[in-house]
């Protein structure tokens, strides 16, 4: 082994490295230091024999919730020392992945997931205040009020169409499709529809030309559909953003509570209203500017982006002292991970 700094600490990727979020952490101190994180005294690798067999040496271990499936229990390491943290990692949906076998409560020390009461928070979107200071999303958000703001109608100049969704998962459970078939008959009513983008639709968005596609597609209309593929508690992907981030309403539909995502008064809800009364409110503010640039307010004090300042948050929470010292334990971790677990376990 070459000769490395004594302060480093050690993760080692029990599970395949070619899964998100792994590939993220590349090998080495590599992501620390291209991320340009705080703290870049952590080393990652994949190597089970990189202290000779001994994986006790490692301050964490790693395993992603998308291949644990694979795993039995003699798949699992062999010894565990008090000082390391199991660390459980996920950023796809907890109903997709559910976890099932009963090995794996009481096993893991950490989480790294997108649920917002994770240890280390994998979320895909990042909410920042007028001062750049990162406040959301959590569970407890507190939302500034709607105070005066300048209205920008320039975002209508060129609007003209009702809704616009770019979907490319045709087959998930969610009844998405059934919800985006409903809203469009009712649209059609009032002579507008939803333009379906993407492989599951008839109008294309080439990946090598997708930031200008989406661009278009925020010039052009109204609404955006952000659906989420499945349902779980704070799952809450890219979709959103790409209607906050092109000027477009989005309309949300998944599991999460969105007030911990979104101010109010931002956005449409599909699950809070039926079809016909969310068609009725999409042809009404598309008719209305002053209405419609009200939703918008949360410009003047929000910036969203997509982060993977995760990885920076790992390393961080290996030099945190206190963190490290105490002992800690998903008891009931199945329950953590999805409620709704055995009825997912058994279904195919």
């Amino acid at each position: 082994m070459q000769r490395l700094p004594k302060d480093l600490k050690f993760i080692l990727l029990w599970t395949p490295k070619d899964f998100a979020p792994f590939y993220y952490f590349g090998k080495g101190q590599r992501a620390f230091i291209t991320n340009k994180c705080s703290i870049i005294n952590c080393y990652v690798t994949d190597d089970k024999n990189f202290f000779g067999g001994d994986v006790t040496k490692f301050d964490a271990i790693a395993f992603n919730g998308r291949n644990i499936s694979k795993l039995s229990k003699y798949k699992l390491p062999k010894q565990r020392s008090p000082h390391q943290k199991y660390i459980y990692f996920n950023i796809e949906s907890s109903d997709y992945y559910p976890v099932c076998s009963r090995m794996f409560d009481g096993f893991f020390n950490w989480t790294a997931t997108y649920k917002l009461n994770s240890d280390i928070l994998f979320t895909y979107v990042q909410i920042r205040n007028r001062s750049g200071e990162i406040v959301g999303p959590k569970r407890n958000m507190e939302w500034v009020k709607n105070t005066s703001f300048k209205k920008d109608f320039s975002i209508l100049q060129n609007k003209s169409k009702a809704v616009a969704w770019l979907v490319s998962n045709c087959n998930d459970r969610s009844g998405r499709d059934e919800i985006a078939m409903h809203l469009h008959k009712y649209l059609r009513r009032y002579k507008s529809t939803i333009d379906i983008y993407g492989f599951c639709g008839r109008r294309k968005c080439p990946r090598d030309l997708m930031n200008s596609c989406l661009n278009m597609l925020g010039q052009k209309y109204y609404f955006y559909l952000s659906f989420e593929n499945s349902f779980a508690e704070d799952y809450v992907t890219e979709k959103l953003l790409t209607a906050l981030n092109h000027n477009m309403i989005p309309i949300v539909y998944g599991g999460a509570d969105y007030s911990r995502f979104l101010p109010p008064n931002t956005y449409l809800d599909a699950l809070q209203m039926r079809p016909k009364e969310l068609a009725d409110t999409i042809v009404h503010l598309m008719i209305s500017p002053e209405q419609y640039i009200q939703y918008f307010w949360w410009k003047s004090q929000y910036t969203y982006a997509q982060t993977m300042d995760s990885v920076c948050a790992v390393c961080a929470a290996l030099n945190n002292k206190t963190m490290m010292e105490t002992r800690t334990v998903y008891d009931e971790f199945r329950i953590w991970w999805n409620p709704r677990y055995r009825i997912r376990c058994k279904s195919p």
